[in-house]
Parts: C-alpha cells; structure tokens; sequence
C-alpha cells in the first residue's frame, strides 16, 4: 500500500536522505540518483515553488504537491499527472527555491519517466511528435506536429482546427511543406550523444 501524503515512514530507503518518505523505494531511489531529484529530500513544503509557477493554477496537481507524492513513492500517480506537462519550464521556482531544488530539471525527468512507461495521453502523444519533427527536419514542423499527433489521439480533433489553419496560412504563418535545413544530421547527432549512444567528440 502507498503510503500517504505527508507520512513519514520509520526507515530511510538506503542510499537516502533523512527527511524522504516511506513508499516505493525503487522510484525514489531512481528520481534521487538523477538530476533533478538530488535535493528533493531537502524539500520543508514552503509552497514558493507553486506560488511561483505561472501554471499552478491549471495543474492537477501543484509543484508542491507533486514533490511530496515523489516522495511519498506514488510513482503511479505522479507519472500520471498532467503537471509534468503543462511545466512551462520558465525555471521561476527553481531559482526562487530557498532549499536550492531545480524543479525545472525534475519535471523534465519525470517526463522521460512517463514516456519509458509508454504513458498514453494527448500530452505524450505530443512530446513524442515534437521529438519526431524536431530529428526529421532539424527544427519545428507546426502542420506535421499537429498532424502526428493526431494520428496518434483522435485525428476528428483536427476538424475545429481547420479555419483557424487557414487564417494561419493565408497571413504566412504556417508552412504546407517542411522547412529546410541543412544540418539534420547534426541534430540528429546531438540526440544518439545525449541519449548515450554515442560518445561527444
């Protein structure tokens, strides 16, 4: 059973800060050992991170909140969340956090995270069609991004999009064709090295 929100269990998961709640130690074990989640268990609930943050109010669940279901080990929960996805990634609550936790970072891993799980959703559906235009054209594709991902939600969702789409075009906003770019291959590049399959030069 998870443990609850805020209950602190009687042991600390080996390799961990005291202050770390009890839950599912293998989830907290593999945020802590990478960036982002190092300080997490300095976190004392202040709130500055969601009183910083530009999108609180939309979230279902706030910054805080989410760091303390992180450490509560709700690892299905968290992964779930939306919050991950509407991050602005403006970095107001790192910089202002009093205990010197990069949220920014953590919600970037947690991301990754939802995505090795497969996670289905209309927010994943775009990260991954992001990432697809992003290595096929060296840069953003807006016809082919919106495209993909609706090919993998509900492609009828491009319907009320339509006029709009058209107005866009019609001013020069939005290409019909790809654009072009010459260095694809270094993009592509960048992402084997950062994805650690192939050593920087």
């Amino acid at each position: 059973m998870k443990a609850g929100l805020g209950k602190r269990g009687p042991a600390v998961p080996e390799g961990l800060a005291p202050g770390w709640s009890q839950g599912d130690t293998r989830f907290l074990a593999r945020v802590a050992s990478m960036p982002g989640g190092e300080k997490l268990a300095a976190c004392i609930q202040c709130g500055t991170c969601t009183g910083s943050c530009p999108v609180s109010w939309k979230m279902q669940h706030t910054p805080r909140r989410l760091i303390e279901m992180v450490r509560a080990g709700m690892e299905d929960e968290v992964l779930a969340s939306d919050t991950i996805w509407y991050c602005a990634s403006c970095y107001s609550c790192s910089v202002r956090c009093p205990r010197g936790i990069n949220l920014t970072d953590l919600m970037y891993l947690l991301r990754s995270m939802a995505m090795e799980r497969r996670a289905r959703g209309t927010s994943v559906a775009f990260y991954r069609s992001f990432s697809d235009m992003v290595l096929s054209f060296g840069r953003l594709y807006e016809g082919g991004l919106m495209l993909k991902t609706a090919l993998r939600t509900n492609l009828l969702s491009l319907l009320p999009l339509l006029p709009f789409a058209v107005r866009l075009w019609l001013r020069g906003k939005l290409k019909i064709l790809p654009p072009g770019m010459s260095s694809r291959a270094e993009i592509r590049k960048l992402h084997r090295v950062a994805q650690g399959l192939e050593g920087a030069e």
